[in-house]
């Protein structure tokens, strides 16, 4: 599996933010006439560690979290749920050797939903240290 199937799974699989978002995890952007509250992530950074022999198999990656939602009671109470469940997170997830997971900063903001209604949204830096478990890495 990819470091977005391993995350994804993290997510899903949690509780508190399966009764808030359901199944509203999505990759990249929300799907049309998907409901609110939703999580949209995107990679917007990914780095290779490196030694002097090359390039190791750790990587670092920045995860941006939209999170979405018609109030900011209901974007807040997803905030609280994804950061309780992915701040810290370390071990093996799926095909991801997770050395330490972080949400590092918090942004508020305000959006325009299709249909013309206020959104409103947290940005969530998560910063992924990890390893993936596959034969590129095997170097």
């Amino acid at each position: 599996m990819s470091l977005q199937a391993d995350l994804t799974d993290l997510l899903l699989t949690d509780p508190a933010l399966a009764d808030l978002v359901g199944a509203r995890i999505t990759w990249g952007r929300r799907a049309p006439g998907e409901g609110l509250p939703a999580l949209v992530l995107m990679r917007v950074g990914a780095t290779h560690d490196y030694h002097m022999k090359g390039v190791t198999a750790l990587r670092r990656t920045r995860i941006q979290a939209d999170i979405l939602a018609a109030t900011l009671a209901e974007a807040s109470a997803v905030e609280a749920a994804l950061t309780a469940r992915l701040d810290g997170v370390r071990g093996p997830h799926g095909g991801t050797d997770v050395r330490g997971l972080f949400v590092e900063a918090l942004r508020d903001g305000l959006d325009t939903d299709r249909d013309g209604s206020g959104i409103h949204r947290i940005v969530a830096d998560l910063i992924v240290h990890h390893r993936l478990h596959n034969k590129e890495n095997e170097r």
